[in-house]
């Protein structure tokens, strides 16, 4: 199994699930937080926008926000490989909650280099097309960076981005001098 299939696999439980209860009923879809004058509400030191997995429009949840976590998470064991002078580790994770740790990059050039990632696949003009699942192929969320002994560690939920949005992130880290990266 290559690296692009790992990741494939462990896309689809999450946004199987997610697909499956947009089907069940009207919903805005992957919506971004905004502000009332309709700009992205943004928060924390990286000032980042954030989506929720859908709002329910009928119902007793209408307009209410819908967490949907994913009914399995994929098992297998651990893989290594390097890109570059950077080492990568991805262990068992859900898509909708990534725990990454980055070594060798400072709080200012992670920064920088997380938010850029993130806006692209955040897709902060909607200007997506809905995929054929009906979901807008965007990153939902991402953390602040919190020190850890040997770097730093943002949470991420993937939302319904692709496999290769992971991929790219990646690079971006490589290109960025990282040393080492902990998915999982």
């Amino acid at each position: 199994m290559t690296v692009s299939e790992l990741l494939v696999a462990i896309r689809k439980p999450y946004v199987e699930t997610l697909a499956r209860q947009i089907a069940q009923g009207a919903a805005y879809v992957e919506p971004a937080y905004r502000n009332s004058d309709g700009s992205l509400a943004t928060e924390g030191v990286m000032a980042m926008p954030c989506r929720v997995d859908m709002i329910a429009q009928e119902g007793a949840a209408a307009g209410e926000p819908v967490q949907v976590d994913a009914e399995s998470e994929l098992a297998f064991e651990p893989v290594g490989f390097a890109i570059e002078q950077m080492a990568v580790r991805i262990s068992p994770f859900g898509w909708d909650w990534l725990a990454l740790e980055v070594r060798g990059l400072g709080q200012e050039a992670l920064v920088q280099v997380m938010g850029r990632w993130f806006l692209e696949w955040f897709d902060v003009e909607d200007e997506n097309p809905p995929t054929e699942d009906a979901l807008q192929g965007v990153v939902h969320f991402i953390s602040d960076p919190e020190p850890t002994a040997e770097g730093f560690q943002v949470k991420i939920d993937l939302g319904s981005a692709p496999a290769p949005a992971v991929e790219d992130l990646l690079f971006a880290l490589a290109d960025g001098g990282a040393s080492g990266v902990v998915l999982g």
